[in-house]
């Protein structure tokens, strides 16, 4: 099954979106006051931008262990395919 890349720079401006628009829906919604979205905005660009680190840090690990194409098991396991 092929799977589509990530793309880290568009999952953490969806997370930073996410955030923004959250803490505009809890304001909106008399959840929070002015003083708390202070906070509460810093708190999830350090978030996104977290997520977006340890999401770049694991694809950098999953490239490193992706096997080569033209390695010795690869060839070993065609040579029989002759059709």
């Amino acid at each position: 099954m092929k799977t589509h890349p990530l793309d880290v720079s568009y999952l953490v401006l969806g997370l930073v979106f996410l955030g923004i628009a959250g803490s505009w829906a809890l304001r909106a919604a008399e959840v929070i006051d002015t003083s708390d979205v202070q906070w509460l905005v810093p708190l999830s660009l350090v978030v996104a931008g977290s997520i977006g680190l340890v999401a770049f840090a694991a694809k950098g690990l999953s490239r490193s262990r992706k096997p080569e194409l033209g390695s010795a098991d690869d060839t070993q396991n065609h040579e029989g395919d002759h059709s």
